[in-house]
């Protein structure tokens, strides 16, 4: 059976507004965990640093071996430099995005026991998009938060009338929370689709404490010669529990600049979308996101389209840990914060010429204080 998602309260007063997670050091797992959950915590710690091979049911065709070698900057279960980015391709089809690779995949594969060379990109193709890694620090509390209190925060017809207007993504009957589209909405889905896509190692969905059927989401067979599933589903179980409870990064101490800093991010209007406290179960997670879509533009535009997200929008990233997790972007193009900052447009143009019109010390003031986050 799979072992339920297990938070404790464990957010101590903080400085400047926030909160910190006392004697946390990033990675260490939520405090409080019963020794069970901790037991399963590092066995999926052991299961996501596995390098798989061939006798595993690794590949046929893969980018990777280990879920680390991507999440792995600047620790286990952060992100990823930009070689290790990877590429959605599609092509529209009356509408419809579509595979253009022989195993049926949006995600370009660039390695293969079966071909003798990557996989080439076609030149017509409608999508050819770049994904750097995202951390996923704190990423079980985001499965906590109140489904109303995202809800409140949409303004789909910008009623308000401030340029803003988000709005949920939709994964089947579930609103989205994970993926630079919040296009899942479980974060078992989320961890199931880059096991295949990336290492082509299958999975069954877990048992629900119910009885009930897991989410299905990526296929549980290959063509591989080895028996499916690929991961037993008590391994599937820790490495869930193990995301789940990666505790979310411990802030630095606001000094009198950072303290500034975090008066200009509210007066531009950035925390319009990076929210710092949406609830969840009555506790603040400082994670610094609405979990909304919001259209970034043409210039971050990359046509992915994923449940309602239209392929300019994207969700408002998370800022915990963001001092951790250059470069930044969705693609990974900005090198610094302040690039990126200056990238953001559609709905956040207001926001970033409102950046980029301050005094150089309140500029240098705001991004003091993302960089203690």
């Amino acid at each position: 059976m799979r072992i339920l998602l297990v938070l404790v309260p464990f957010l101590a007063a903080g400085c400047g507004g926030g909160s910190v997670i006392a004697a946390l050091q990033l990675g260490d797992p939520n405090p409080g965990l019963s020794a069970e959950l901790l037991a399963a915590f590092q066995r999926g710690r052991r299961v996501f640093e596995r390098r798989f091979n061939q006798q595993d049911g690794h590949g046929p065709d893969f980018n990777t071996n280990s879920c680390r070698s991507c999440h792995e900057s600047p620790i286990t279960g952060g992100s990823a430099p930009l070689y290790r980015n990877f590429r959605i391709v599609a092509r529209d089809v009356g509408g419809v995005q579509t595979p253009v690779f022989d195993d049926d995949q949006l995600v370009a594969r660039n390695f293969s026991y079966r071909r003798g060379q990557r996989e080439t990109i076609p030149d017509d193709v409608d999508v050819n998009a770049q994904r750097n890694t995202p951390p996923l620090f704190g990423i079980g509390l985001l499965a906590r938060i109140v489904l109303a209190d995202i809800l409140a925060n949409q303004d789909p017809g910008d009623a308000d009338g401030d340029g803003v207007s988000g709005r949920v993504n939709v994964d089947g009957a579930r609103v989205g929370r994970f993926g630079f589209k919040a296009q899942e909405g479980e974060l078992e889905d989320f961890i199931r689709g880059p096991m295949f896509n990336h290492m082509g190692i299958t999975t069954n969905p877990l048992p629900l404490a119910n009885a009930q059927v897991g989410v299905p989401g990526e296929p549980t067979t290959d063509d591989d010669g080895i028996p499916d599933p690929e991961l037993p589903v008590s391994d599937l179980a820790d490495l869930l529990v193990f995301t789940e409870n990666l505790a979310p990064p411990p802030t630095l101490p606001l000094n009198a600049q950072s303290t500034r800093g975090q008066e200009v991010f509210d007066e531009v209007g950035c925390a319009t979308c990076h929210i710092q406290n949406i609830r969840t179960v009555g506790e603040p997670i400082n994670a610094f996101t609405d979990l909304l879509l919001h259209d970034m533009g043409p210039g971050l535009a990359d046509g992915v389209r994923m449940g309602s997200a239209s392929g300019s929008e994207f969700r408002t990233q998370p800022l915990w840990g963001v001092r951790h997790t250059a470069p930044f972007l969705h693609d990974g193009r900005a090198d610094t914060l302040d690039d990126a900052i200056r990238l953001h447009g559609g709905e956040a143009q207001g926001a970033r010429d409102r950046y980029v019109a301050l005094t150089q010390a309140d500029r240098e003031a705001l991004i003091a204080f993302l960089e203690t986050r």
